[in-house]
């Protein structure tokens, strides 16, 4: 048998190696120039194997290979390239193995030895055997979606101290928008779903404490849910959490139920307010110009009696200095004219007639043409 050890005297047993007690499994050639076998033949299990396998395929020839040992070298190199190939193309075949594929929803991130190596695209891809590469598969196109405010973590305090109930939720995505962002989506934030939903109700804490009541319930919803956006997706990116906030939807805000009655009424009282205070105004408009135009035209008739006032006295000033320059160059003569003037605005509006006795006799004077020429007279001088 080969596995025996021949020489005399040695009891090595079937491990033994011509007396010497070193128990190598594979023998040890002895020193020296004396006989004995030389132990396992590597090279003859090689062939053997070898030829097992050319039988199992139906090829080759038989024969123990009488080549020596150096052909049996080259034999053995040949098996076990084979069986490596054979072992290689077990390991590209298999699913899983040698090659992954990557959906149109999915990015392909790449492990070497449980180390982060490289994101790949959709589509077919090969990596290095299972034992070395392995790959995660997350979904990166979908949009998640976080509903806060159930409950007691809805009830925030305003800058105004009170109280309102925050209904809102966060839409969220893997951030694609850098090379990265897989990355630090799988392996920078533990409990990422956990982590934005804790990060967005600090956020809308933090929004709501510097808003006003009144501010968040009516006008301000549409502005609310922007800040506490960029908020949101300011600390996240702090974090390096990889994700993306598409938006933040407010969904409802109101003060607390056992308080909502008198909140509703204080809002109608408002409104009350609100509208009293309009019609005020529209009243306001409608009177105050009529007073004004009234007050404009007054203003006018008061100017213009004044003007004609002060232009009647200066037409007599400037009468009288005219006829007193006359007298002052004519005395005589201008005071009777003035005379004569005078008795005739006087007499002329008299039912009086005088007769001069030096004229002669009149035997007949028609006193009633004398009243209508006095009357004529009397409106011309008015005129």
């Amino acid at each position: 048998m080969p596995w025996n050890d021949n020489q005399g005297g040695g009891g090595g047993g079937p491990w033994g190696s011509g007396g010497n007690n070193n128990q190598n499994p594979w023998g040890r050639r002895p020193q020296g120039g004396g006989g004995g076998d030389d132990g396992p033949d590597l090279d003859e299990v090689v062939r053997d194997m070898q030829r097992r396998l050319r039988g199992l395929f139906g090829g080759g020839r038989g024969g123990n290979g009488g080549g020596g040992k150096k052909g049996g070298g080259g034999a053995s190199a040949f098996g076990l390239g084979f069986i490596v190939a054979i072992i290689a193309a077990v390991w590209f075949v298999m699913p899983g193995s040698g090659w992954y594929q990557v959906g149109p929803s999915e990015a392909g991130v790449v492990l070497r030895f449980g180390e982060y190596s490289r994101t790949t695209s959709p589509g077919f891809h090969f990596k290095l055997p299972t034992p070395i590469e392995t790959v995660l598969l997350p979904e990166v196109t979908t949009t998640n979606t976080i509903q806060i405010g159930q409950g007691p973590e809805g009830q925030m305090l305003t800058r105004d101290e009170n109280i309102v109930d925050i209904d809102f939720s966060v839409q969220w995505r893997v951030n694609l928008a850098y090379p990265d962002g897989v990355r630090d989506y799988l392996f920078n934030v533990r409990d990422i779903q956990g982590a934005v939903r804790d990060v967005a109700e600090s956020a809308m804490r933090e929004v709501i404490g510097t808003s006003d009541l009144q501010f968040i319930i009516t006008e301000g919803r549409a502005e609310v849910s922007s800040r506490t956006r960029e908020l949101l997706q300011q600390t996240l990116d702090e974090y390096d959490a990889g994700v993306e906030i598409l938006q933040v939807n407010l969904r409802n805000a109101q003060p607390p139920e056992r308080v909502i009655d008198a909140f509703r009424d204080v809002d109608v009282a408002e409104q009350d307010a609100e509208r009293a205070q309009l019609n005020a105004t529209a009243h306001a408009n409608s009177v105050i110009p009529a007073a004004r135009g009234e007050a404009a035209q007054l203003t006018q008739r008061a100017q213009a009696y004044r003007d004609s006032v002060i232009a009647q006295a200066q037409g007599d000033a400037d009468r009288f200095i005219a006829i007193y320059q006359e007298y002052a160059q004519a005395p005589d003569v201008t005071r009777r004219r003035m005379y004569l003037e005078t008795m005739e605005r006087v007499i002329g509006r008299s039912d009086i007639t005088i007769l001069d006795g030096e004229a002669g006799a009149v035997p007949y004077l028609p006193l009633n043409e004398l009243g209508r020429n006095r009357v004529r007279n009397t409106q011309g001088d008015d005129q």
